[in-house]
């Protein structure tokens, strides 16, 4: 199978468990950053750029941290996937020199 690139937004929110999530979301950051793919975090959630294939075994792996500290896990998921896709810095660059 071919490689493809892609831009994938996700988030991970644990269901069924009162504790706060900021402790859970900074191992699945430490899970991200330790990958090979660029990411950004945001508010709402994070990006990863890189293999599809990659993405999403990162992604899974968030998803079983965050299974760590509760029964279930709701995940929302993003694809840009396609052959030769600008990347993320790219992508809000052309936006903000269009602002200029």
């Amino acid at each position: 199978m071919n490689k493809r690139n892609a831009i994938v937004e996700f988030s991970i929110t644990p269901v069924g468990t009162a504790e706060h999530l900021s402790e859970t979301i900074a191992r699945c950051t430490r899970i991200v950053r330790e990958s090979v793919l660029d990411n950004e975090l945001h508010a709402m959630g994070t990006i990863l750029e890189g293999d599809l294939d990659e993405c999403l075994n990162v992604i899974r792996q968030c998803m079983e941290e965050a299974l760590a500290d509760a029964p279930r896990v709701s995940t929302s998921i993003r694809i840009d996937a396609g052959d030769g896709r600008s990347g993320i810095t790219q992508r809000v660059r052309s936006v903000e020199d269009k602002l200029s």
